[in-house]
């Protein structure tokens, strides 16, 4: 059951606007709302309740969004803004607390997760109404597309819901299609896009764009501790689009790979290159789940509408949900849709509480005519409807990567708790 936001009961505030916070305590939306009870109206909804409040952010269209960072909430917060960050772009974030409160340890909790600016609860009503103008501001301005700034490269992981769903064959053409735009659109530097393939089939992204290469995945992990650009550049395979692929070998391995391996070698990666697209294959997930998938900022499961493809889809949101991984950043992509189907693809995202990223119509024939020529769809035919509905997913990557300065409030902030939100060796 979704759980609705609760709106405390104030006096009229100075600004004409109601903003949601997400808490996992109401004791602490209480204490924000009295304490912003004359600048702002605060509605509270259960940050716990993770995906009523993507589906209730997206009712209220919410562009401002304050999160608690107190004490013993500043962790969950951060996950959360780094789900809301990658998810929603464009939306200003706010972190609420106190700069006092565990020598500012919440503050600079809430700048690490990249958060807009901090609401200090301690500060005075002029510092934080000039505060609320100011984000308020910013979100009336940005553009609906804007992709906020990451200190790192963007990992996407598409998830077939069973084998067959058109998983690899999206993932290669979007991969091919991020690079070739990066190149023609970067201003200051080519954008590097990584195809992480470790799909069903093992190399079925590589055979897409017919590249091969003999650095696979297995030997990036024994090599992680000493990857950088020169290695990269020179042992991983690179598409003619300037996508590089790195795949599993075919031989299957018995076993998983380590954990900690994994998580070095993505870091590396992430390092490296502005997006890390990974096919993933859904028997794979448990492998991953404390490696891959929580580094991801976004997860994409590809499904059709056959009854087939609707029943593994249910069970790898059960295998999300065990894996606690079922949250914001999980959204729907419909591979081969027919206006024919009874159940519309809007529908089957109602149905499992999923946000629609795309319908990717049913072009099979298309499809496999390109391949058999050896090329991708979209270099026989650019204006194909299959690629043109590669194009909400395709705005969602962030092939641009941009530094953000800290701004005076965060400057402030730092003085008075006395901190540095990184050292210097």
């Amino acid at each position: 059951m979704q759980a609705k936001p609760t709106t405390f009961p104030m006096s009229k505030p100075e600004l004409d606007v109601a903003l949601l916070l997400y808490s996992p305590d109401e004791a602490h939306a209480q204490r924000f709302a009295m304490r912003m009870r004359a600048l702002v109206e605060l509605r509270w909804a259960d940050s716990r309740e993770k995906l009523a409040n993507r589906a209730l952010l997206e009712e209220q269209q919410a562009r401002v969004l304050l999160l608690d960072f107190s004490k013993d909430c500043a962790d969950h917060a951060a996950d959360i803004t780094r789900q809301l960050a990658s998810v929603s772009p464009g939306i200003v974030l706010l972190g609420i607390g106190s700069a006092s409160e565990s020598r500012g340890a919440g503050v600079l909790a809430a700048l690490r997760a990249g958060v807009t600016d901090f609401i200090d609860i301690d500060a005075a009503d002029d510092e934080l109404l000039a505060l609320l103008r100011r984000a308020l501001a910013q979100a009336k301005h940005a553009p609906a597309g804007d992709i906020p700034a990451a200190s790192r490269g963007q990992l996407v992981v598409t998830c077939g819901v069973r084998p067959g769903v058109g998983s690899s064959t999206l993932v290669a053409h979007l991969g091919a299609l991020a690079a070739a735009t990066g190149k023609a659109q970067a201003e200051s530097r080519d954008n590097r896009v990584l195809l992480l393939d470790l799909g069903h089939s093992r190399g079925d992204v590589a055979l897409y764009l017919g590249v091969a290469g003999t650095f696979r995945f297995s030997d990036a992990l024994r090599s992680a501790h000493r990857l950088d650009r020169t290695l990269v550049d020179t042992a991983v395979t690179q598409h003619a689009s300037g996508a590089s692929v790195l795949s599993h070998s075919r031989q299957v391995v018995d076993g998983a790979p380590d954990e900690g391996d994994v998580t070095a070698l993505l870091e590396r990666l992430l390092g490296m290159f502005d997006v890390v697209l990974c096919d993933l294959a859904v028997h794979a997930l448990p492998h991953y789940a404390r490696s891959l998938l929580p580094m991801a900022d976004e997860i994409w499961l590809v499904s059709d509408l056959n009854v087939s493809s609707v029943v593994s889809l249910d069970a790898c949101l059960v295998e999300l949900e065990r894996l606690r991984a079922r949250d914001l950043r999980v959204s729907l992509v419909v591979n081969r849709h027919d206006d024919a189907y009874a159940v519309p693809a809007a529908r089957l995202a109602e149905r499992f509480r999923l946000p629609l990223l795309a319908a990717l119509p049913e072009r099979s024939r298309a499809l496999g005519m390109s391949a058999s020529r050896g090329a991708l769809l979209h270099d026989i035919s650019p204006r194909d409807r299959y690629i043109q509905a590669l194009q909400p997913l395709l705005s969602r990557l962030r092939l641009k990567g941009r530094q953000m300065e800290a701004s005076t409030g965060w400057k402030k902030l730092l003085n008075v708790i006395g901190g540095r939100p990184w050292k210097r060796r």
